[in-house]
């Protein structure tokens, strides 16, 4: 079922003459702490008003709430699983014992033995001044102190942190993964506030997270920091602007080359990246990135990556260069050395 057609959507459902989109800006600064598998974050965030309406509130996405014992998703779950991978439990008679797999039981486990969701610790504004706000379920709720007008702006930053989950014990899109050499892949995506989306046809997109689906995103432009153990490789949306502070002259040199190189260039070898894993350091590193017109922004931080890039060059009305880049651990295997770039390179071009 389409909106009906109007100034701002036309019957096709393309742009109309009036169509408007709200644009939402990020400054983040994250903390990677390794021992703790924790995230520690501030935000500092533009929205602008791009709507003919007034603006009282702002709802923002706090997806990480979906593992807090009273989210929705987990008070309306039986053992059978809302959002989970895995077989579920068969209805039976009264003769029937109940059964739990073992995934279910690590599941529960592995949420009952950590503090989930967000720590919210401040939300102010421009002035460093507190705003008020309510936590609902995986919501957050922002009053504003002034209305928000048609074609203005508001700063504001949030505050935060959570603990990391175990991907594998939770069926997470996010997390870690734990490898026997005891260092682990911290996977990031749905990790920072977001705001809803603010749209003509439904006003704010303020849905419950219940573990599946995805929700629609403003775009915007992003400026990340991400402080991480010295040994470690990031993968990031976006461009790495600070590389002379983050990686050696070597593979500053390899990573240029493998701009126009015909095939995979690597920027962090097996060799170096098996270095890596053995070493360990309490050096810290901030790698900066930028992300321009972009929905949403994850990354990726390990000391088991192996790196490799190649350039490839957009035809069509585009013309831009884009490099593709593959990041995993040595458990990749060959296979992921030979096919996993060219794969992205491939999806392009087709």
């Amino acid at each position: 079922v389409l909106p009906t057609p109007n100034v701002y959507r036309n019957a096709a459902g393309e742009p109309g003459e009036n169509y408007w989109q709200q644009k939402v800006d990020y400054d983040i600064k994250v903390t990677l702490d390794e021992e703790k598998r924790r995230i520690i974050g501030t935000e500092d965030i533009t929205y602008q008003n791009n709507s003919p309406y007034k603006l009282k509130y702002l709802w923002v996405q706090l997806d990480q709430n979906i593992f807090k014992e009273d989210s929705i998703a987990n008070v309306a779950n039986n053992f059978g699983g809302i959002g989970r991978r895995g077989p579920k439990t068969q209805a039976g008679d009264a003769k029937t014992p109940a059964k739990i797999s073992f995934g279910e039981l690590r599941r529960h486990q592995f949420m009952a033995d950590n503090a989930l969701g967000y720590e919210i610790s401040a939300v102010k504004d421009s002035q460093g001044n507190g705003i008020a706000f309510t936590v609902v379920g995986t919501q957050m709720r922002i009053d504003l102190p002034e209305p928000l007008t048609s074609g203005d702006s508001v700063d504001f930053t949030i505050d935060f942190a959570f603990n990391i989950v175990e991907e594998d014990a939770v069926s997470a899109r996010s997390g870690y993964e734990k490898f026997d050499d005891g260092n682990d892949i911290f996977l990031l995506a749905q990790w920072f506030p977001r705001l809803h989306a603010y749209t003509d046809y439904e006003g704010w997109n303020n849905k419950e997270f219940l573990g599946r689906g995805e929700f629609t995103l403003e775009f915007g432009d992003y400026n990340v920091e991400i402080d991480v153990p010295a040994d470690h490789i990031v993968s990031s949306t976006g461009v790495l602007t600070n590389p002379e502070d983050v990686l050696t002259k070597t593979q500053r040199q390899r990573l240029e080359k493998a701009k126009t190189a015909k095939r995979p260039v690597f920027i962090v070898t097996e060799e170096e990246a098996l270095e890596n894993e053995k070493e360990g350091t309490n050096k810290r590193k901030t790698w900066k990135f930028e992300a321009d017109n972009v929905r949403d922004f994850a990354w990726a931080s390990s000391r088991t990556f192996m790196w490799d890039a190649k350039g490839y060059q957009q035809g069509g009305d585009v013309q831009e260069h884009v490099m593709a880049m593959s990041f995993y651990p040595v458990e990749g295997g060959d296979l992921w050395k030979k096919y996993s770039t060219e794969s992205v390179i491939h999806t392009m071009e087709v």
